[in-house]
């Protein structure tokens, strides 16, 4: 890449193996919820392994949100999230009727704090919504210890987190319920979509009507020739199901997501390496292998935010923030907890370009631009 072309924070992996699915489904007149989405589900589950089942939704947000409605979470329940993430995983929570409340994060790994999370813990609390930020894990067992001590469920935002590992374990099945995202820049991306993976297959029945119209399973196979035209509606429901043509997006990427994560975690490590010791990069816990879907740093308190995302841009380096801490938003203000942890690096928090497409050369671009602006900035 020339000097002069812009390199993205991020971008799909695209192949003509994308392209010919795609095309394939259209050509086959299936282009709603067919058998490559029940196949998608089914080799989801089998990537996963431990006794998963799988169901594609549309996006990671209603995952989240069907996950709360089967958990039968509504008014004057709470649940608890960690303020740095993205909007979706508090609104769900409000969307039901029930109450968010924001928890510190870890200053070293970015993830909810365990410590602060057992404070906040009260009998309207019902569920916890971990976020694997980043693609690197929580801690789940701690998490887990105070689910079993305190009668609650656990729903994993994992929209980061495809092939995360905990203790050698992909994230998927630790809590009652997983959710991952693929957005058209996660690791594995369909350009919308998501996967709501349990190991209750009860749970994911009730999920699964839920998705469409609160429609009992009998009639999810309506249209073939096995099927029946008779179907019941059971309970209000919504519409959260994928279609085929994402769905066949997704099987292609599934089959070459390891090797794209493997990429991102060199890429990671080139980083690690060639930046400037000013930058603070990630702690990396023992307990787990990222996925690495971002690639964060913290700029010297010294050092404008805003000032070096823009000097980015003048070098055609792509950048964002991940995330505006959600209590700094007017929506949440009065959710303020004590986030001192989280107040004290948030603003000097961005994300540079991280896939796998990203070359060699235009990797070394990124870092020698990122260190050039720093000594300009800083010194």
């Amino acid at each position: 890449m020339s000097l002069d072309q812009f390199i993205p924070l991020a971008k799909p992996h695209i192949t003509d193996d994308e392209v010919d699915a795609v095309s394939a489904v259209i050509r086959s007149g299936w282009w709603s919820t067919g058998p490559n989405v029940k196949e998608f589900e089914e080799k989801f589950s089998q990537y996963l392994g431990h006794d998963t089942h799988s169901l594609a939704v549309n996006s990671c947000t209603s995952g989240l949100f069907l996950a709360l409605k089967a958990l039968d979470i509504g008014p004057g329940d709470e649940v608890i999230v960690p303020s740095l993430t993205f909007a979706a995983t508090a609104h769900v929570v409000e969307w039901c009727g029930a109450k968010v409340v924001l928890c510190d994060v870890d200053e070293k790994t970015y993830n909810i704090d365990i410590e602060i999370l057992s404070k906040l813990i009260t009998s309207k609390t019902k569920v916890i919504i971990p976020v694997h930020i980043s693609g690197f894990p929580c801690d789940m067992d701690s998490i887990l210890d105070l689910a079993k001590q305190y009668d609650l469920r656990i729903i994993e935002d994992a929209a980061h987190a495809i092939g995360t590992l905990y203790k050698n374990k992909k994230i998927g099945s630790f809590g009652d319920i997983t959710v991952y995202s693929f957005y058209a820049t996660k690791n594995l991306a369909c350009g919308e979509g998501g996967m709501v993976t349990t190991r209750d297959e009860k749970l994911l029945d009730k999920i699964r009507s839920l998705a469409y119209f609160g429609i009992d399973k009998s009639a999810f196979n309506r249209y073939e020739k096995r099927g029946t035209w008779y179907y019941q509606i059971e309970e209000l429901g919504f519409k959260c199901n994928m279609d085929s043509m994402h769905a066949a997006l997704g099987l292609v990427q599934l089959k070459k997501i390891d090797v794209m994560n493997e990429k991102r975690a060199q890429i990671a490590s080139i980083y690690d390496k060639k930046l400037d010791r000013r930058f603070k990069i990630m702690n990396y816990p023992d307990y787990g292998t990222s996925s690495w879907h971002l690639y964060p740093i913290r700029l010297p308190l010294e050092v404008s935010r805003d000032l070096f995302i823009e000097g980015l841009k003048k070098r055609n380096i792509g950048s964002s923030v991940h995330f505006i801490p959600l209590h700094e938003h007017p929506h949440y203000i009065e959710n303020n907890q004590d986030m001192a942890q989280l107040n004290s690096f948030s603003g000097q928090m961005l994300s540079l370009p991280m896939y796998p497409s990203l070359s060699l050369s235009d990797l070394d671009q990124v870092i020698s631009e990122t260190n050039d602006l720093l000594k300009e900035l800083y010194e």
